[in-house]
């Protein structure tokens, strides 16, 4: 009998970890399981702190998920949003910098007013709102046996950049951003109007990124019926095929600013919509009898390039270093400032 306890805590000690030794963990995460006891420098000195030790979990947010209104911190809300929009796989640099993007974002919805859409909470776990979200069990069925491990690791990036947020003359900014950039990024006045810290830079992602250019090929009775669809009052003459679209305008990041499609005027985004591209990296080859659209990268281009920020990041570049060559003349600073007495 003195041999079954300890035979038997082996035996559940080896179901435990065994999950740990399946899973195949990239270098650079498993330099992110480490203890982070680098110092968090920021651009002015770090302000008096609320009285939550940790400040994430001390800010309690109304979120829409679904169609119920949620009471979580901040912490939690993060825990969901960086592990939906950044894949747990990246290096723990850029993933610190999708956590102080994300925080920045709520901030800055919290302090300008809920979205007309859902004007009983803040945020939302909606991409196509304000940022994804996944709970729990959907992060659970997602990574399986490797759960335990990413959720440490994207605990540990907003952990150590815990109320860190980023500031435009005193405000958080609309911290925009996306997953792939083409050589680089848009400027907010392209798309949504001009805000100063939100400019075209260089970005550094390439072959790296899945699906980087993809390719679209349709007849051009597929064309005619997609834009006719989507574009009201197109006009589209199949005897007259070169004059379906015409003065395509770009903007100065070689984005599709706008053009003329059966006699409408539209913009890029709206192209893009219509045809369920993955940006307004757009490029037409009308040879042949059919024809295509050829897009680069993913996404509305604006802002931090997701897979840009991991490229910087294996660069050797720190989160801070990332997010101030993506948001143009911000600082780094304490959300508990927005809070002070």
């Amino acid at each position: 009998m003195r041999f079954i306890l300890p035979v038997s805590f082996l035996v559940l000690l080896l179901a435990l970890l065994l999950p740990l030794f399946l899973v195949d963990h990239p270098a650079p995460m498993r330099e992110a399981a480490k203890e982070w006891d680098e110092p968090l420098v920021l651009d002015e000195p770090r302000p008096k702190l609320l009285p939550a030790e940790l400040l994430d979990e001390g800010l309690i947010l109304q979120v829409l998920i679904g169609d119920e209104v949620q009471e979580m911190s901040m912490a939690v809300f993060l825990q969901g949003v960086v592990a939906a929009e950044m894949p747990a796989r990246f290096h723990p640099e850029a993933l610190r910098a999708q956590a102080v993007a994300a925080r920045t974002y709520t901030l800055h919805r919290m302090l300008v007013g809920p979205a007309a859409r859902h004007s009983e909470a803040y945020v939302c776990g909606s991409y196509a709102c304000c940022k994804a979200f996944h709970d729990t069990e959907r992060l659970r069925e997602r990574w399986g046996v490797g759960f335990y491990y990413y959720n440490a690791i994207i605990a540990e990036a907003i952990r150590s950049t815990d109320g860190i947020i980023l500031f435009y003359e005193e405000s958080p900014i609309l911290a925009a951003f996306h997953a792939a950039s083409y050589g680089y990024t848009e400027a907010s006045g392209a798309i949504w109007g001009s805000v100063p810290y939100l400019q075209s830079v260089p970005s550094f992602e390439g072959a790296e990124v899945p699906r980087f250019t993809v390719t679209v090929e349709m007849t051009y009775a597929e064309f005619r019926e997609i834009a006719r669809r989507e574009i009201p009052g197109v006009v589209l003459d199949m005897g007259n095929i070169p004059s379906w679209i015409g003065d395509l305008q770009y903007t100065d990041s070689g984005r599709l600013a706008s053009l003329n499609i059966g006699g409408v005027r539209v913009t890029g985004a709206e192209f893009r919509r219509a045809f369920g591209l993955r940006s307004t990296m757009v490029r037409f080859d009308f040879r042949g009898e059919d024809f295509s659209i050829t897009t680069g990268g993913h996404g509305h281009g604006v802002g931090m390039s997701q897979f840009g920020a991991n490229a910087m990041a294996e660069m050797g570049k720190g989160f801070a270093e990332i997010l101030h060559w993506y948001y143009t003349d911000v600082v780094l600073g304490s959300m508990s400032t927005l809070f002070a007495d």
